[in-house]
């Protein structure tokens, strides 16, 4: 929790704004009257002067009038870091412009990018026009933008400060998707600052982040990832082919669907890691050596038995070097979407995945990401180390901590029970 206090720090009064280790100092000693003498007046404990100093009582109003917006915006955003808190009053540069009103119904459309709005479709339309382009997340970006946020058609790049970047994503967080919706608004604010038609700056918004802010922090997050429990997991990698989700007439489809899932189990990996894996990434000691899609780390894990007949049930049947049927890099070339092939098969799957997880009774829309996070439950349960896990898994071991490793895993509770048992025995 961010705490505010006026100290004494080198001889001059400033407001520290701490949290933790962080500190963050503000002085006031150029608002002060009658210069007081801090060493003999200033009460430490009150964070007042004293009746015998000069000035006392409009001081200790100047100091109350300092200190209130602090204490007002920690009420409003107690999310805020003390950094973040520390910087959010701070001036920052404007760019100079001329200021353009919005045009009235009869007048000609401004033809400048000053209106973010303005600036997002054209952003759209120059990214459609690349092949290989990702326009599909500024196109997102534009109806979430439209939809949360209030006045959004008359908010100017001129207007986005440190202060206007909070609301953002105060507003942002309110809704799912926080993480991808703050940093496509911040990748269009990097667009904007290097286009000389539009009238920003980064400096504008200061040392703010979206990636640092965190509208749950003081929240005790109890959410965990969805897994598939032991009993669901035997089902469906046991399930009678012919008889999951007979609506399916295409089987080939099917086969290919569970296949994919099953190898990501026994894998760890995420399925762009799949979809993209290639035979020259399989190594002589039976492994898998790669790097992650998303994160670029690399990894090495085992060809099980299981992974081995997977791999070998499609080798002759795919282009390009990859291991499962999907990928064409050729065709992938004409789409004007970035990783169209991929993201139109993970959309097909995880709709498929939708009615799998109604016949294994999941109390949610099973996705593909589920066997990932259940690849890496069932290895902790087993004992395996955390780190080598975090190794195998392309991921921290922090965050497993965080996310997996929390106690509520019904193996290790029961693993716990029996050691006192057996401490006291």
């Amino acid at each position: 929790m961010v705490k505010l206090k006026f100290i004494i720090k080198d001889s001059s009064l400033v407001l520290r704004i701490s949290e933790g280790k962080e500190r963050y100092y503000k002085s006031v000693k150029h608002l002060l009257a009658g210069s007081p003498n801090l060493a003999k007046h200033w009460n430490a404990d009150k964070e007042r002067f004293s009746a015998n100093a000069v000035s006392y009582s409009e001081n200790n109003k100047i100091l109350e009038e300092f200190k209130s917006p602090y204490i007002k915006l920690l009420l409003e955003h107690p999310e805020l870091t003390a950094r973040q808190v520390a910087s959010y009053f701070q001036p920052i540069k404007q760019v100079k412009c001329e200021v353009i009103e919005r045009p009235t119904e009869n007048a000609v459309p401004a033809s400048d990018f000053n209106f973010v709005e303005k600036y997002l479709e054209e952003v759209i339309l120059r990214e459609k026009a690349k092949l290989g382009c990702n326009f599909e997340t500024y196109s997102k970006l534009l109806s979430k933008c439209r939809k949360i946020i209030k006045g959004f058609s008359s908010l100017t790049f001129q207007s986005l400060d440190y202060k206007a970047c909070v609301q953002l994503a105060h507003t942002f967080a309110k809704y799912d998707g926080y993480k991808g919706t703050s940093k496509s608004f911040r990748n269009l604010l990097g667009k904007a600052s290097k286009d000389k038609d539009v009238p920003f700056s980064l400096v504008q918004i200061g040392d703010f982040k979206f990636a640092e802010y965190n509208p749950k922090r003081n929240c005790a997050d109890n959410k965990t990832p969805d897994i598939l429990t032991q009993e669901q997991l035997r089902r469906f990698i046991n399930a009678d082919l012919s008889k999951l989700t007979p609506q399916y007439k295409n089987r080939k489809e099917v086969e290919l669907y569970r296949d994919f899932c099953i190898f990501m189990f026994h894998s760890f990996f995420a399925p762009c890691d799949v979809i993209k894996l290639k035979y020259s990434e399989l190594t002589r000691n039976n492994t898998i050596r790669t790097r992650r899609k998303k994160t670029h780390q690399l990894v090495e894990v085992p060809v099980s038995p299981v992974m081995g007949n997977i791999i070998s049930k499609y080798r002759g049947t795919t282009t390009d070097g990859y291991v499962f049927p999907i990928m064409d890099d050729e065709k992938e070339k004409t789409y004007q979407t970035k990783d169209y092939t991929f993201k139109k098969f993970r959309e097909k799957l995880n709709i498929w995945l939708k009615s799998v997880g109604k016949e294994l009774g999941v109390d949610y829309d099973l996705y593909a990401y589920v066997f990932r996070h259940t690849a890496i439950t069932v290895a902790l349960d087993s004992g395996l180390p955390i780190s080598y896990i975090a190794m195998a898994a392309g991921t921290s071991i922090e965050m497993i901590q965080e996310h997996y490793y929390n106690g509520d895993s019904i193996t290790n509770q029961q693993r716990l029970q029996m050691a006192f048992m057996k401490a006291a025995t």
